[in-house]
Protein backbone atom coordinates (compact mmCIF):
# COMPACT_ATOMS: atom_id res chain seq x y z
CA UNK A 1 0.00 0.00 0.00
CA UNK A 2 2.95 2.33 -0.34
CA UNK A 3 2.08 5.65 -1.44
CA UNK A 4 -1.80 5.20 -0.65
CA UNK A 5 -4.04 7.22 1.70
CA UNK A 6 -6.19 5.48 3.98
CA UNK A 7 -8.69 8.03 5.92
CA UNK A 8 -9.98 5.61 9.10
CA UNK A 9 -12.96 7.07 10.96
CA UNK A 10 -12.86 6.16 14.91
CA UNK A 11 -9.32 5.60 14.89
CA UNK A 12 -8.42 7.23 18.21
CA UNK A 13 -8.21 3.61 20.11
CA UNK A 14 -9.75 -0.11 19.82
CA UNK A 15 -10.34 -1.22 16.59
CA UNK A 16 -9.72 2.04 14.68
CA UNK A 17 -5.80 1.92 16.30
CA UNK A 18 -5.54 -1.47 15.16
CA UNK A 19 -6.88 -0.23 11.86
CA UNK A 20 -4.21 2.30 11.47
CA UNK A 21 -0.97 0.50 12.11
CA UNK A 22 -1.83 -2.45 10.15
CA UNK A 23 -1.99 -0.46 7.20
CA UNK A 24 0.76 2.25 7.89
CA UNK A 25 2.69 -1.18 8.55
CA UNK A 26 2.25 -2.11 4.64
CA UNK A 27 2.85 1.54 3.91
CA UNK A 28 -0.23 3.37 3.75
CA UNK A 29 -0.44 6.92 4.72
CA UNK A 30 -3.34 7.23 7.50
CA UNK A 31 -5.22 9.97 8.14
CA UNK A 32 -7.10 9.10 11.57
CA UNK A 33 -10.77 11.04 12.68
CA UNK A 34 -12.10 10.93 15.69
CA UNK A 35 -13.65 13.55 18.52
CA UNK A 36 -11.35 12.03 21.02
CA UNK A 37 -8.19 14.17 20.27
CA UNK A 38 -6.26 12.78 23.43
CA UNK A 39 -6.33 9.20 21.91
CA UNK A 40 -6.35 10.15 18.80
CA UNK A 41 -3.18 11.95 19.18
CA UNK A 42 -1.56 8.55 21.04
CA UNK A 43 -2.33 6.32 17.70
CA UNK A 44 -1.02 9.30 15.56
CA UNK A 45 2.43 9.20 17.81
CA UNK A 46 2.23 5.39 17.69
CA UNK A 47 1.97 5.05 14.06
CA UNK A 48 4.92 7.56 13.58
CA UNK A 49 7.38 5.56 16.25
CA UNK A 50 6.81 2.44 14.06
CA UNK A 51 8.13 4.73 10.88
CA UNK A 52 4.63 5.53 9.68
CA UNK A 53 3.16 8.42 8.57
CA UNK A 54 -0.23 9.99 9.94
CA UNK A 55 -2.25 13.21 10.36
CA UNK A 56 -4.82 13.62 12.50
CA UNK A 57 -8.97 15.06 12.25
CA UNK A 58 -11.72 15.86 14.46
CA UNK A 59 -15.13 16.19 13.01
CA UNK A 60 -18.07 15.31 13.71
CA UNK A 61 -18.95 13.22 10.39
CA UNK A 62 -23.12 12.70 11.24
CA UNK A 63 -22.63 16.03 9.85
CA UNK A 64 -22.77 15.96 6.05
CA UNK A 65 -20.96 19.62 5.95
CA UNK A 66 -18.35 18.44 8.40
CA UNK A 67 -17.82 15.00 6.74
CA UNK A 68 -17.38 16.61 3.61
CA UNK A 69 -15.21 18.78 4.79
CA UNK A 70 -12.83 16.04 6.41
CA UNK A 71 -12.57 14.33 2.56
CA UNK A 72 -11.12 17.79 1.25
CA UNK A 73 -8.68 18.11 4.32
CA UNK A 74 -7.12 14.78 4.05
CA UNK A 75 -7.07 14.93 0.23
CA UNK A 76 -5.53 18.24 0.41
CA UNK A 77 -3.02 16.83 3.03
CA UNK A 78 -2.00 13.76 1.28
CA UNK A 79 -2.62 14.61 -2.01
CA UNK A 80 -5.80 12.34 -2.66
CA UNK A 81 -7.50 9.29 -0.67
CA UNK A 82 -7.37 5.54 -1.96
CA UNK A 83 -9.10 3.96 0.79
CA UNK A 84 -12.06 4.23 3.47
CA UNK A 85 -12.17 2.70 6.44
CA UNK A 86 -15.77 3.09 7.98
CA UNK A 87 -14.81 1.97 11.78
CA UNK A 88 -16.45 4.48 13.62
CA UNK A 89 -19.08 3.16 16.16
CA UNK A 90 -21.28 3.83 19.41
CA UNK A 91 -22.10 2.39 22.68
CA UNK A 92 -25.42 0.92 22.57
CA UNK A 93 -27.74 0.02 25.40
CA UNK A 94 -29.41 -3.47 25.40
CA UNK A 95 -33.12 -2.40 25.34
CA UNK A 96 -36.43 -4.04 23.85
CA UNK A 97 -38.36 -1.96 21.77
CA UNK A 98 -40.64 -0.77 24.41
CA UNK A 99 -37.41 0.92 26.39
CA UNK A 100 -36.16 1.85 22.88
CA UNK A 101 -34.86 5.63 22.56
CA UNK A 102 -36.04 7.40 20.07
CA UNK A 103 -32.94 9.94 20.25
CA UNK A 104 -30.28 6.96 20.76
CA UNK A 105 -31.75 4.58 17.72
CA UNK A 106 -31.25 7.91 15.12
CA UNK A 107 -27.37 8.77 16.48
CA UNK A 108 -26.94 4.98 15.92
CA UNK A 109 -28.23 5.19 12.44
CA UNK A 110 -26.58 8.70 11.52
CA UNK A 111 -23.08 7.45 13.23
CA UNK A 112 -23.32 3.62 11.60
CA UNK A 113 -25.22 4.49 7.96
CA UNK A 114 -25.63 8.40 7.29
CA UNK A 115 -21.85 8.96 8.09
CA UNK A 116 -20.39 6.46 5.56
CA UNK A 117 -22.72 7.56 2.95
CA UNK A 118 -22.02 11.33 3.53
CA UNK A 119 -17.82 10.34 3.51
CA UNK A 120 -18.18 8.01 0.73
CA UNK A 121 -20.02 10.58 -1.68
CA UNK A 122 -17.69 13.35 -0.89
CA UNK A 123 -14.41 10.69 -1.51
CA UNK A 124 -15.62 9.52 -4.75
CA UNK A 125 -14.37 11.91 -6.90
CA UNK A 126 -10.90 11.18 -5.34
CA UNK A 127 -11.41 7.42 -5.46
CA UNK A 128 -12.15 7.71 -9.08
CA UNK A 129 -8.99 9.04 -9.77
CA UNK A 130 -7.26 5.95 -7.78
CA UNK A 131 -5.54 3.19 -9.29
CA UNK A 132 -6.72 0.82 -6.02
CA UNK A 133 -9.90 2.62 -4.22
CA UNK A 134 -11.50 0.70 -1.75
CA UNK A 135 -14.07 1.18 0.93
CA UNK A 136 -14.30 -1.03 3.72
CA UNK A 137 -16.96 -1.35 5.98
CA UNK A 138 -16.39 -2.29 10.25
CA UNK A 139 -19.76 -3.88 10.84
CA UNK A 140 -20.97 -6.52 13.16
CA UNK A 141 -22.01 -9.98 13.26
CA UNK A 142 -25.62 -8.90 14.75
CA UNK A 143 -25.78 -6.62 11.11
CA UNK A 144 -26.24 -10.42 9.89
CA UNK A 145 -28.37 -11.87 13.08
CA UNK A 146 -29.57 -9.76 15.37
CA UNK A 147 -29.70 -10.57 19.09
CA UNK A 148 -32.97 -9.10 19.75
CA UNK A 149 -31.77 -6.53 22.38
CA UNK A 150 -30.38 -2.86 21.00
CA UNK A 151 -32.88 -1.76 18.09
CA UNK A 152 -30.46 1.13 17.13
CA UNK A 153 -27.53 -1.27 16.85
CA UNK A 154 -29.00 -3.86 15.00
CA UNK A 155 -30.94 -1.95 12.65
CA UNK A 156 -28.38 0.32 11.99
CA UNK A 157 -25.78 -2.53 11.61
CA UNK A 158 -27.95 -4.15 8.86
CA UNK A 159 -28.51 -0.76 7.18
CA UNK A 160 -24.97 -0.68 6.83
CA UNK A 161 -24.66 -4.06 5.07
CA UNK A 162 -27.39 -2.88 2.82
CA UNK A 163 -24.91 0.25 2.20
CA UNK A 164 -22.22 -1.61 1.29
CA UNK A 165 -24.10 -3.94 -1.01
CA UNK A 166 -25.29 -0.66 -2.83
CA UNK A 167 -22.13 0.68 -3.22
CA UNK A 168 -20.42 -2.20 -4.33
CA UNK A 169 -22.85 -2.70 -7.31
CA UNK A 170 -22.86 0.54 -8.43
CA UNK A 171 -19.10 1.03 -8.76
CA UNK A 172 -17.67 -2.20 -9.37
CA UNK A 173 -17.30 -1.66 -12.63
CA UNK A 174 -14.54 1.69 -11.90
CA UNK A 175 -13.15 -0.78 -9.97
CA UNK A 176 -13.46 0.34 -6.77
CA UNK A 177 -14.59 -2.27 -4.15
CA UNK A 178 -16.58 -1.95 -1.52
CA UNK A 179 -16.77 -4.79 1.32
CA UNK A 180 -17.29 -5.09 4.74
CA UNK A 181 -15.83 -6.89 7.82
CA UNK A 182 -18.39 -8.20 10.57
CA UNK A 183 -16.36 -8.73 14.10
CA UNK A 184 -18.07 -10.58 16.57
CA UNK A 185 -17.21 -10.42 20.41
CA UNK A 186 -13.96 -8.18 20.59
CA UNK A 187 -11.70 -6.96 23.45
CA UNK A 188 -12.70 -3.29 23.14
CA UNK A 189 -14.41 -0.92 25.30
CA UNK A 190 -18.04 -2.00 23.90
CA UNK A 191 -17.45 -4.86 25.76
CA UNK A 192 -17.01 -4.56 29.17
CA UNK A 193 -15.10 -6.35 31.32
CA UNK A 194 -18.42 -7.62 33.45
CA UNK A 195 -20.12 -8.57 30.13
CA UNK A 196 -16.88 -11.04 29.04
CA UNK A 197 -17.89 -13.97 30.61
CA UNK A 198 -21.46 -14.13 29.16
CA UNK A 199 -19.66 -13.08 25.37
CA UNK A 200 -17.07 -15.89 25.63
CA UNK A 201 -19.76 -18.31 26.17
CA UNK A 202 -21.38 -17.34 22.73
CA UNK A 203 -17.82 -18.31 20.93
CA UNK A 204 -17.27 -21.31 20.04
CA UNK A 205 -13.28 -20.85 19.70
CA UNK A 206 -13.44 -20.20 23.40
CA UNK A 207 -12.04 -16.39 23.68
CA UNK A 208 -13.02 -13.10 22.38
CA UNK A 209 -11.06 -11.62 19.34
CA UNK A 210 -8.64 -8.76 19.44
CA UNK A 211 -8.46 -5.70 17.47
CA UNK A 212 -5.33 -6.96 15.44
CA UNK A 213 -7.19 -9.54 13.72
CA UNK A 214 -9.77 -7.61 12.84
CA UNK A 215 -7.64 -5.26 11.07
CA UNK A 216 -5.67 -8.10 9.30
CA UNK A 217 -8.84 -8.59 7.40
CA UNK A 218 -9.82 -4.88 6.63
CA UNK A 219 -5.99 -4.61 5.28
CA UNK A 220 -6.68 -7.28 3.15
CA UNK A 221 -9.30 -6.10 1.83
CA UNK A 222 -7.87 -2.37 1.66
CA UNK A 223 -4.52 -3.68 0.04
CA UNK A 224 -3.55 -5.17 -3.60
CA UNK A 225 -4.76 -8.50 -1.98
CA UNK A 226 -8.50 -7.67 -2.16
CA UNK A 227 -8.82 -5.88 -5.62
CA UNK A 228 -10.80 -9.29 -6.69
CA UNK A 229 -12.96 -8.93 -3.56
CA UNK A 230 -16.44 -6.28 -3.59
CA UNK A 231 -20.37 -6.67 -2.01
CA UNK A 232 -18.89 -9.20 0.33
CA UNK A 233 -19.15 -9.48 4.17
CA UNK A 234 -16.67 -11.05 6.14
CA UNK A 235 -17.71 -12.68 9.74
CA UNK A 236 -14.67 -12.84 11.93
CA UNK A 237 -16.48 -13.76 14.85
CA UNK A 238 -14.63 -17.25 16.28
CA UNK A 239 -17.35 -19.19 14.89
CA UNK A 240 -20.17 -17.62 16.72
CA UNK A 241 -22.65 -17.52 14.20
CA UNK A 242 -22.13 -21.67 13.14
CA UNK A 243 -25.25 -23.11 12.15
CA UNK A 244 -25.74 -26.11 14.85
CA UNK A 245 -23.57 -24.64 17.84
Amino acid sequence: MTGRTALITGAARGMGRAHALALAARGARVALADLDQAELAATAAEVAAAGGRAAVFTADITSRTAAESLIEAVAADFGGLDVLVHNAGLMFAMTGLADTDDEDFDRLLAVNVRAPLYLTRAALPHLRRSPAARVVFVSSQWGQVPDGHSYGYMVSKAAQLGLMKTLAKEFAAERITVNAVAPGAVATRMVPPENHEAEVAAVPVGRLGQPWEIAEVVAFLAADTGAFVTGQTIPVNGGALLVGI
